[in-house]
């Protein structure tokens, strides 16, 4: 079933007003630590593509898009793709800065504790349930991978727009049109890899994830400075995302009727499970 474009801009709605305003009403009435707020209200996306997957489906459609949140198997190139390729970019663009050493030089141990925490509490599980579990399928299933992948990218840089003004954030040192940049070029390469697995979510919480390690363990913004290391991260995200979409002809690993396919396949095995439960 092809979402409808009042589906998606339910979803927006959704996503958008559960964020905006948890973001906004916890930092102006209450005391609790900038983090927390920014954790609870980076739920906005998931909870829409939740719902969504409730409206159409039941539970039962909610139950298949959690678990495609950890669907294991996945060749090793792109397990070694989704862990490595932004630290790797980030270590790049560290040394291209000259900027300061970074605590994962310094305790490396970190990193294992810090991927738990950023994949559960840091924004992966938060929002890609939303993102790429409902929004980009949506979009590619009417209009080219790379429209699709503009459309997500725009929006998701919007969405983080109230960081920007809460004290305390990442966004919040960092110019918003240079983030953005940046969130754009990066939904490309999300956008790829979640294709070519064949819609594998769990592939999109490794690459989320391992941007949000590699931006807490690799710091390339001082306090008061120019962000020139972000920068150069977003140059490198841009090179990489041309790249892509240049060696797949636009196409960013996408197979339309594929695709098609498995939300047809995802939607008739929802059905069948909730007759099966009727019967018993």
């Amino acid at each position: 079933m092809i979402p409808t474009r009042k589906e998606i801009i339910l979803f927006l709605f959704i996503a958008f007003g559960f964020s905006w305003l948890t973001w906004w009403g916890l930092y102006r009435w209450t005391e609790l630590p900038i983090q927390a707020i920014v954790v609870i209200g980076a739920f906005g996306p998931s909870l829409a593509g939740s719902y969504m997957a409730l409206r159409e489906n039941g539970w039962s459609g909610v139950k298949t898009l959690w678990k495609r949140g950890f669907e294991w198997r996945m060749s090793a190139k792109y397990y070694a793709f989704g862990l490595l390729l932004l630290p790797l970019l980030f270590l790049i663009a560290h040394w291209w800065s000259d900027a300061d050493r970074a605590p994962l030089f310094e305790r490396p141990w970190l990193l294992f504790p810090t991927f738990l925490y950023l994949l559960f509490l840091g924004g992966t599980i938060q929002e890609e349930y939303g993102w790429r579990g409902y929004l980009l399928d949506a979009f590619q299933l009417k209009v080219t991978p790379v429209k699709a992948s503009l459309f997500v990218g725009v929006i998701w840089a919007v969405w983080h727009t109230p960081l920007f003004f809460i004290e305390g954030t990442g966004q919040a040192v960092i110019p918003f049109w240079a983030y953005g940049t940046a969130i754009l070029a990066f939904t490309f390469i999300i956008s790829w890899l979640y294709n070519v697995t064949t819609m594998n979510l769990w592939a999109v919480f490794l690459l989320h994830t391992m941007f949000n390690v590699s931006f807490t363990l690799i710091p390339l913004i001082e306090p008061g400075a120019f962000p020139i290391g972000f920068l150069h991260l977003t140059l490198l995200l841009i090179t990489t995302a041309i790249i892509l979409v240049w060696q797949t002809h636009g196409h960013l690993g996408y197979d339309h009727l594929e695709q098609l396919e498995a939300v047809e396949g995802s939607h008739q095995a929802n059905v069948s499970s909730d007759r099966d439960a009727r019967k018993d």
